[in-house]
């Protein structure tokens, strides 16, 4: 019989018992205790039917594998099996904190994308942030096609080739921006307060990362910025400061800006803690598998190997060059200072390093790997917990700097210390059994002060990052460094203790 439109059809069994809800009074009491005789008969045969699946299965694998059985055979269409169960696995993994897991094919394009960091790729040579109206530059890389073109930190990238970049996810903005070398991409820019709009048609060259820049500052101030940690970092670094040395009187004091830096290779800034501080120094301890097992990661060669270094130590030709490891030296951070740059600063600092200025970091505190699985499918994973040399945790915590300044004098300082961070993203239930959520009660408390500012209806612009401003002279954080240098006061913010990071447990390390 066709079921009527609107309805749908049902297995004999629930056919019973439905019909034995809607029987008449008299034939109920009966119907249902045949069901029940039933149902008691039946039990210990199903109970008693061995399991399909391996002994060493996990349960829930076994049901995995029923679910896709069921749906080969009696669902609508036919299914794509393989694209069901990467998904399925991708969602799960998705769950755990920084893993991920990559089909053959985003594998390849994974590994392609690596190679062009290492070698260069075809581009202009902006870095920006992804706001609601436009892409808004925050960087400009050196000698690159937009930085030949007078472009500026600051402008604001509305369109590319006519189409609209308001709105825009940074998926879209790859198949925009990407073309081959020495082809033209038209950008439309609005610029400062005015708006001023700009038309550039600049033709795409090689651009090879570039994370260090340098200036020269009065009284022979060296301000140095890496605004990111991908492998080059290193031997990037060294050339950088070495080229601004050479130019002009030694070189008193440097500032390293790590400010929105969200990280990169581990092994990145490894090497440049070892630049400031000489071997044979604890650069990080590593826990692993349930905090049981320390892992030293040292200053020496090769705890800072990187293939891009090809076997070779950046650091040994600096080896006799004492003004590394003396020169004074203080560390901009603030709350987008990620991962390996905020393990650049803890270290810095533990060691008697450098001093630090800013406001907390974001807390990520973790490591992650990844192995190639099977079908040259990729899973990523967090494999440790990142201690720092003092032997405290950085997740969910971050590092607190010796002077806390806002990003302007001004600076709604309750608002910067609510920004996001670590501490803010939810675990899943059963990625750690012994502590399924560390940071419950934090994170609540923090939604609960957000919640009362927005009613109050604070200025964003307050608690914003200085973006246009980094080494500028407008840029508050580094001119109370300045002033820190010279001896004079520094102008730190007030802050309410509720909403600074609590103070960590720290253990002590294996020697």
């Amino acid at each position: 019989m066709m079921a009527e439109p609107g309805e749908f059809s049902l297995p004999a069994a629930e056919r019973q018992i439905i019909q034995a809800a809607i029987a008449p009074p008299s034939r109920l009491g009966s119907t249902l205790a045949a069901l029940l005789a039933t149902l008691a008969f039946s039990t210990p045969a199903l109970a008693a039917e061995p399991s399909p699946c391996p002994p060493d299965w996990e349960a829930q694998i076994c049901e995995l594998k029923s679910v896709v059985e069921i749906l080969k055979k009696d669902h609508l269409t036919e299914i794509d099996v393989p694209a069901f169960l990467d998904e399925t696995i991708r969602l799960g993994v998705k769950t755990l904190p920084y893993a991920g897991f990559l089909n053959a094919a985003e594998q390849q394009e994974r590994v392609k994308k690596d190679e062009r960091a290492r070698n260069g790729a075809p581009g202009i040579g902006i870095i920006f942030e992804t706001l609601a109206d436009g892409l808004h530059i925050i960087d400009v890389v050196p000698d690159a096609p937009a930085a030949q073109a007078g472009i500026r930190n600051g402008d604001v990238v509305v369109a590319m080739d006519g189409n609209s970049m308001a709105g825009i996810n940074n998926a879209d903005i790859a198949k925009y921006a990407g073309g081959d070398v020495g082809t033209p991409l038209k950008l439309t820019l609005l610029r400062g307060a005015k708006q001023q709009r700009l038309e550039f048609t600049l033709l795409r060259a090689i651009i090879k990362q570039r994370p260090a820049s340098a200036k020269r500052l009065p009284g022979d101030i060296l301000y140095t910025r890496m605004s990111s940690f991908p492998e080059p970092a290193i031997g990037d670094y060294i050339d950088t400061v070495q080229a601004a040395r050479k130019d002009g009187a030694p070189v008193k004091a440097v500032i390293l800006d790590l400010r929105l830096n969200g990280g990169g290779a581990l092994n990145a800034s490894i090497g440049i803690i070892g630049l400031f501080t000489g071997r044979n120094k604890t650069a990080m301890v590593t826990l692993q598998r349930d905090d049981k097992i320390q892992h030293r990661i040292s200053t020496n060669w090769p705890d800072y190997d990187l293939p891009v270094l090809k076997g070779q130590d950046p650091l040994a030709p600096l080896e006799s060059d004492d003004w590394w490891r003396s020169v004074p030296l203080i560390v901009l951070i603030d709350g987008q200072s990620a991962s390996a740059a905020e393990a650049t600063a803890a270290a810095l600092k533990d060691l008697g390093r450098a001093r630090l200025l800013g406001t907390p970091t974001y807390g990520k505190g973790m490591a992650q790997t990844g192995v190639g699985t099977r079908d040259g499918t990729y899973l990523g994973w967090t494999y440790a917990r990142n201690l720092r040399p003092n032997g405290c945790p950085m997740e969910g915590y971050g590092v607190v700097p010796d002077w806390i300044v806002g990003p302007r004098k001004d600076a709604d300082m309750e608002g910067v210390l609510l920004l996001y961070r670590e501490v803010d993203i939810p675990r899943a239930p059963y990625a750690n059994k012994p502590n399924p959520d560390p940071f419950a009660d934090v994170r609540k408390e923090r939604q609960h002060w957000r919640d009362r500012r927005a009613s109050a209806k604070p200025d964003p612009l307050k608690s914003a990052l200085p973006q246009k401003e980094f080494g500028s002279a407008k840029d508050w954080q580094l001119q109370q460094a300045l002033n820190a240098l010279a001896g004079r006061p520094v102008q730190t913010a007030s802050v309410n203790p509720l909403f600074m990071p609590a103070q960590p447990a720290c253990i002590k390390l294996d020697q």
